[in-house]
Formats: C-alpha cells, sequence, structure tokens
C-alpha cells in the first residue's frame, strides 16, 4: 500500500471531525478551534496543515492514551478544556476510532485481498493463498473474444458467455483496473479507434526474457467440440470481436506481445488477471497472452471462471467441453499460475449483485437456427450451467419456454428429429439462468442420381435485366465458374447460384421425384487471394490448395427452397460454409406443372451467397435402377 499524502491525512481528519460535530449537535454542547501544527521531526510532513475545526470533547484533559494519540498524530491543543469526564471520554474514543476508520476506509479503496488457488504439481492437491493487490496497478486482459469460430459449438459457448463477462468488465473498471482486448489477428480491424489508436501509440520497451514457463495440457481434443458424428471442418472468418461484448471508451485494443508488454509497463500495471479464449491454445500461447507476459516477469492469474479450453464433448463418458475447460485450468495451477474465481472476489467487495442473472445453460454440440447442427439418425445432447449452484436444469424440445415442470436433465439424452431445444436453470422453482436455445436438424436419406439432369432441359426464361446478367444461374460449375465443391467433394452435374436467384422448370407427368444435394459452394476455402484481393502471391483453387478465401468464411448463409404450382413443398435450414449439404428428395404430385428451384440469402445480403445444386435433376417414373 502506497503511504498516504498530507492532503488524504488532512482530509480523512477533517471527514472525521465533521462526524464528530454532527454527534455533539445531539448532545448540544460547544466546539472550538484547535490547531493541527505537527512540528515534530517524526511527523514533518505535517507542519503545513491550516487549522482546522475539533470539538471541544476532543481534547479535554490529556490521558496517557490521548497524549500518545496526540503525540502520534503530530496534534498539539491551543488549550484545554475541563469536561465531564464520561462524555469527554466517549467523544474522545469516537474520535480516535473514525480517524482509524478514516485511514482503514481509505486503504480499501486502494487494495484487494484475492484468494488464489495453484495445485501440487504432482498430487493435483490444492493450495489457497491471499493475494493483496492495487487494483489502479491491476490489468484485466480479454485473449481472442472472436465472433466466429469455425467450429459451431465453441462460437455459441463464447456467445453464452458475454453477459457474464460483460457485468464482470464492469466491476473492474469501477476498481480502477484497466482493460485491455487482445483480439490479436483481428485487432487491425479496430483501426480508427480511439482504444485502438491509444495502444497503438505507445513508445516500445523492450521485452525481456526472465524465466521460463512450461504448462503440459492434458484434457483431450483441441478440435471440434461438436462431439461424435458431422464434425465441423476448419475454416475461418472472425473479423471483429464478439458483438455482445462492450468495449468502454476507456479501455484499449493491442497488438502484439512489445505493444501490451509496453503498454503494461508505461502504466505501471504489474498484476495481470488473464481472461478469454482458448485456454490451451491462443489464451496460454499468443503473444500478447499468458505465457509471454509471465516469462516478461510480470505477476499473471487466470480467472477460472471467465475462460474456455477447447477441448472435446464425448456423450458416452460423459465428458463436455466444461469439463474440458476445469481440467486444462488445472494444468495451469500445476504448472504454478494461480487462478481466481473473479465474480466471487467481485462479491466479497460488495460490486456483483446477486440478482443479475449472466449464465446461460450450455448446449454439446450446439446448433442454432442461423447455423444449425446436422445429424443423420441420432445425435446425443448435454446440457451444463456449471457456475450456478445448486440449480437444476430444465429443458423442453418443442420450441416452448422451459419452465420449473419442464423436463429435468440427469445426463446425455438423443435426438431423433429435427428439434428446437430450450433449456434454462431453476433454483427452488425459480428461473436463475438465461436460457441456451439449439436447434439440430436430421438430414433425410442419400437420395439417389437423377435420370434426368439440370442441364439436359430448357428452363422457363426469367426475365433479369440485362444489367443482372452477371447473375443468372451457371450449368456445371460454380457461379464463379469454378468446380462444383461442397465439404471436400467434387460433383460434375449440378447448378451454381449467387443469392438470391431461381431456376423455374416445366413438369412432365413422367417426372415421380427432384432429387439434389444443396449447400454453400465450397471454393471459397481454396480460392487464390486474387479472386478476392486478400494477399499477393496466388495458390491452387482446387481441394488441397492453401487458400486465404476462407477467411471470409463467417460470410455466406443461404436457404434453398422448392416451390410447385406457387407452394414451398421443401426447403432446407439456413446452409453456412463447410456444413454437410443438405438432400432434397421430393415427390411430384400427379398433374404439376412448374417447378421452381430458389435460393435466398436468408437475411443477410452478401456477394459471397454462393450457393449449389449438386446432382440435381429428376427421378422419372418406373426408371429401372437409381443411378
Amino acid at each position: 500500500m502506497s503511504k498516504m499524502t498530507d492532503w488524504q491525512w488532512k482530509e480523512t481528519m477533517i471527514q472525521g471531525c465533521d462526524m464528530i460535530d454532527e454527534f455533539l449537535k445531539e448532545l448540544e454542547r460547544p466546539v472550538i478551534n484547535l490547531a493541527v501544527v505537527g512540528m515534530t521531526a517524526s511527523n514533518s510532513r505535517y507542519r503545513e496543515l491550516e487549522p482546522i475545526r475539533y470539538p471541544a470533547y476532543a481534547f479535554g484533559r490529556m490521558g496517557s492514551s490521548n497524549r500518545k494519540f496526540r503525540t502520534e498524530a503530530g496534534l498539539s491543543c491551543m488549550e484545554e478544556i475541563t469536561m465531564d469526564s464520561r462524555r469527554h471520554i466517549l467523544a474522545r474514543v469516537a474520535v480516535f476510532f473514525l480517524l482509524v476508520l478514516g485511514v482503514k476506509l481509505w486503504a480499501a479503496d486502494r487494495v484487494l485481498v484475492l484468494q488464489q488457488q495453484t495445485r501440487d504439481p504432482k498430487t493435483g492437491a490444492p493450495t489457497l493463498a491471499k493475494k493483496t493487490i492495487d487494483p489502479s496497478k491491476t490489468a484485466v486482459i480479454i485473449i481472442d473474444p472472436w465472433n466466429f469460430h469455425w467450429c459451431m459449438t465453441a462460437c455459441q459457448r463464447v456467445a453464452s458467455m458475454a453477459p457474464r463477462w460483460n457485468r464482470a468488465l464492469e466491476c473492474a473498471r469501477k476498481l480502477g483496473m484497466q482493460v485491455i482486448w487482445a483480439p490479436t489477428e483481428v485487432a487491425s480491424m479496430y483501426a480508427g479507434m480511439p482504444q485502438r489508436e491509444r495502444a497503438a501509440a505507445v513508445p516500445l520497451i523492450e521485452v525481456p526474457e526472465l524465466r521460463k514457463l512450461v504448462a503440459k495440457f492434458t484434457a483431450p481434443g483441441g478440435g471440434c467440440m461438436c462431439g461424435p458424428g458431422i464434425s465441423c471442418e476448419v475454416n475461418y472468418g472472425a473479423d471483429g470481436i464478439a458483438p455482445a461484448l462492450v468495449i468502454d471508451p476507456n479501455d484499449l485494443i493491442v497488438s502484439g506481445r512489445q505493444e501490451t508488454y509496453s503498454i503494461l509497463k508505461h502504466k505501471g500495471l504489474d498484476y495481470i488477471i488473464y481472461m478469454g479464449l482458448h485456454t490451451n491454445v491462443c489464451l496460454f500461447g499468443r503473444p500478447e497472452a499468458l505465457k509471454s507476459m509471465y516469462e516478461a516477469g510480470l505477476d499473471c492469474v487466470l480467472a477460472r471462471d471467465l475462460n474456455d479450453a477447447i477441448t472435446l464433448y464425448d456423450p458416452q463418458q460423459p465428458y463436455t467441453p466444461d469439463d474440458g475447460t476445469a481440467q486444462t485450468d488445472s494444468d495451469l495451477e500445476k504448472a504454478g499460475i494461480p487462478t481466481i474465481n473473479f465474480v466471487d472476489e467481485m462479491r466479497k467487495v460488495g460490486l456483483w449483485n446477486s440478482d443479475w442473472v449472466v449464465d446461460s445453460v450450455r448446449l454439446a454440440p450446439w446448433g442454432t437456427v442461423a447455423r444449425p447442427y446436422f445429424f443423420e439418425e441420432a445425435t446425443r445432447v448435454a446440457l451444463t450451467c456449471p457456475w450456478p449452484k445448486d440449480v437444476e436444469i430444465r429443458y423442453t424440445l418443442d420450441g416452448s419456454a422451459p419452465a420449473a415442470t419442464s423436463k429435468i436433465y440427469a445426463k446425455p439424452f438423443p435426438l431423433r428429429e429435427t428439434t428446437t431445444l430450450r433449456a434454462a436453470a431453476f433454483r427452488h422453482g425459480r428461473k436463475v439462468s438465461l436460457e441456451g436455445r439449439g436447434f439440430y436438424a436430421r438430414l433425410g436419406p442419400v437420395p439417389p442420381q437423377p435420370d434426368v439432369y439440370l442441364d439436359q432441359i430448357e428452363p422457363i426464361k426469367e426475365s433479369y435485366p440485362w444489367w443482372f446478367s452477371f447473375w443468372h444461374p451457371v450449368f456445371n460449375r460454380s457461379f464463379e465458374g469454378k468446380k462444383l465443391l461442397m465439404r471436400g467433394r467434387i460433383y460434375d452435374k449440378g447448378v451454381g447460384m449467387r443469392a438470391p436467384a431461381n431456376l423455374r422448370y416445366g413438369l412432365k407427368p413422367e417426372y415421380d421425384r427432384f432429387v439434389a444435394r444443396v449447400g454453400v459452394d465450397g471454393n471459397l476455402r481454396h480460392a487464390p487471394p486474387a479472386d478476392y484481393g486478400l494477399f499477393v502471391d496466388k495458390v491452387p483453387s482446387e481441394p488441397g490448395g492453401e487458400g486465404m478465401g476462407e477467411m471470409f468464411a463467417q460470410q455466406p448463409s443461404v436457404q434453398f427452397r422448392l416451390f410447385i404450382d406457387g407452394e414451398m413443398v421443401a426447403e432446407s435450414p439456413v446452409m453456412r460454409f463447410s456444413q454437410e449439404p443438405w438432400r432434397f428428395d421430393v415427390k411430384i404430385p400427379p398433374g404439376s406443372r412448374l417447378l421452381n428451384l430458389t435460393v435466398t440469402d436468408a437475411g443477410s445480403r452478401s456477394v459471397l451467397d454462393l450457393a449449389d445444386w449438386a446432382d440435381a435433376g429428376f427421378v422419372l417414373k418406373n426408371a429401372a435402377n437409381p443411378k
């Protein structure tokens, strides 16, 4: 704790004496002027203080304890007044304790006592230790809180944590902590924002290498967290911090190891609380992250309630992503990195409002209407809510809101049909969490190859204006003229479109069914940089290439719909990049005249809404064998 300045001492004593004045008014006793002179050599810092008002009761006939207090405080009375002993003792004691209380209150504003947890490297036994910190010399660094991740479960987990993170950072700011965002690869997206420009302008300091940090992460996985079934393919597309997270005007947005270290040193921030994701990869190993700053000699801790590791989901054990995060945090504790429960610490100092509802029930796997999870015959779903205590999770499978009477969750359960799942945590019949919502779409059987492909039939001519000619569908190629490609597979037959678009066909009596596999065109992932103006060097555009067009992977979203004689007869869920193609196998009612194949932009128009209809066409009645 820093020493109190003259001004702080004076203000503390004045506040205490003002409180005594109010007390004396109740007793209707007089008040006299005393001077603080403080001429002792041991306390020379008080020699410049002005005379201030003290109650008559404060310094009467000087007993030994009063004289000792007066001497230590550097105070001298102008005069002494004989008072009723009982009242003047009461007043003197009140003055003493109020002054002590003032000092303690001032000190409490300056320090925070945290409970840090580490673990024995061999036994894993936890050790708790108190740590006193100065919040004004503390930074909270958030690593990679991106708005997109190639794994849909990982992406939804980040979004679900935003309310808790926002409240935690709100408390940190009230304490005077410096909040620093480190979105690493997307930091440049904040060019022109004051939070980024202030960070970028800091004079750089050489980063020392003072020690080493070795952590052995034992949690399984590190890939898709959706579990067994259809996994998410690696692709990218993050272009900012998750939109639900609040960036305050006084926050900073940093980029790089040296810039981060320089800011910490220039601001005198020597205690660093890390939060964010993914703990065992980015939060640990990024240039701005825990390992770098620890090895530079800074005091680093992890907020174990404000981070998420990338591990896996195994419904058989069961082992959830929350289990993986807890195991990863434990690994760091064994490596000597302390952890704290940040929300509990804020609760201890009265900043955390227990009425705040900030935690969501988490799902695994976790698809949404905007990014559905596809499965073949069945999938098993786990529900967790790790931070609220003594709760039970209840859920519905029909899209209705969960209530205290809804089905209670006990273990991962199967879904066998397309389902909207909603879940919440309850305590004594009262909902104490935010809802977790998921959408799960069952794929139909793989359709047969058509007898008649679309390129063998003349479509009904659309009345596109001439300036919309570039929007016309393309046969047997993607809309961009490349091979039809979805989830790593090339298709020779089909149609490429840019949404919104459509093709109309007259129906013949011999047509029995329409079949197709549809999805977002996959060439974006392997596109030459020149196609999207990203990088200088060109790379192959076929599967196996290393194109960086996948950096736009969150942009495409399309939805396919089939209309027969003006009535919608089938539709896909919203389709996103790299998802398993949706399967159409639609019976054509007798007497039908017109089929319209449409693709919409799913409500978010983008020039990258490129859609493929692969192996699309008609199965004939009484056909020999499906191809």
